[in-house]
């Protein structure tokens, strides 16, 4: 391994070849489609990477990740520092909401006696999505109901998992709740500001570590919820995602997605609702 000092500051940028190596190697693992103009931040987010490891270019690094056998640790983050996203707390609510006050009922109604109902948050981040819907189920629904009740949260991203799983948050993270639910399911730490999510509402969410063009073991789910992550995969990797996707949702399920996303070229599979939600037609 190379490990001559290196001045960060003089670090140079990725080149095209280079980020075509990252980009098809990031495409391959995970689905994710990076346009070109995505190619500083590639290199933003590798650059600490390849100057804790001592390399000086992003070819040396990508050589490191693919072909050597100690490199396969430093693949994960890689695919960590390129798929860390930023959200916060009940962001785009009235998506939950209608979970909450429309579709559950459903659910309830067409599901068997005692038959829980199970919602599964894909790419959820951090946390603060499945959160959210524990949160929400919680000020709607009485411990018996809520028993009724299973959520499963998955993401390809290592530490995000390891974050969402600690359940502590910043500010920002919280800056669309009420001061009343923020101190109702949270409390604050007298030695910084970040506010730890309380017990009762962090285990109700189970979280696994999942790449979503791969099997996920655990089950059927009533309600899947993939908000913003097929923006980021081309038609053919959305379409593998999918068929990943479909097998673990029931007949009659809703599908719930981004406001940027659609499925209107699946209607083989899915009855449109509204706007982000969908129905899995009985096959």
């Amino acid at each position: 391994m190379d490990l001559t000092p290196l001045n960060k500051y003089m670090m140079k940028s990725v080149n095209d070849s280079e980020f075509q190596l990252i980009k098809q190697l990031i495409y391959h693992q995970t689905g994710i489609f990076l346009n070109d103009h995505k190619k500083t931040m590639v290199a933003n987010r590798l650059r600490n990477r390849l100057n804790t490891l001592g390399f000086r270019s992003y070819k040396r690094y990508y050589d490191y990740v693919t072909k050597e056998p100690s490199g396969r640790h430093e693949l994960s983050e890689c695919i960590n520092c390129l798929t860390t996203n930023e959200t916060f707390f009940f962001r785009h609510n009235e998506q939950i909401e209608y979970l909450i006050e429309y579709l559950l009922p459903q659910l309830r109604n067409q599901n068997k006696p005692n038959q829980k109902i199970r919602i599964w948050s894909a790419g959820c981040s951090s946390g603060e999505e499945p959160y959210s819907i524990a949160i929400s189920l919680d000020k709607k629904f009485n411990q018996k109901e809520l028993d009724q009740i299973e959520i499963i949260a998955s993401d390809i991203n290592k530490t995000m998992i390891d974050h969402a799983k600690a359940g502590i948050y910043s500010p920002y993270a919280l800056q669309q709740m009420p001061e009343y639910d923020q101190n109702k399911y949270f409390y604050q730490n007298s030695k910084n500001e970040q506010y730890h999510i309380i017990e009762k509402i962090k285990k109700r969410v189970h979280f696994y570590r999942h790449n979503i063009l791969d099997t996920f073991h655990q089950g059927l789910f009533d309600v899947i919820i993939c908000r913003n992550v097929f923006i980021y995969f081309d038609k053919k990797s959305k379409e593998m995602a999918l068929q990943k996707i479909l097998p673990h949702l029931r007949a009659k399920g809703f599908l719930i997605i981004g406001f940027a996303e659609s499925l209107f070229d699946q209607k083989l599979h899915f009855m449109y609702i509204k706007p982000t939600i969908y129905r899995r037609l009985e096959t």
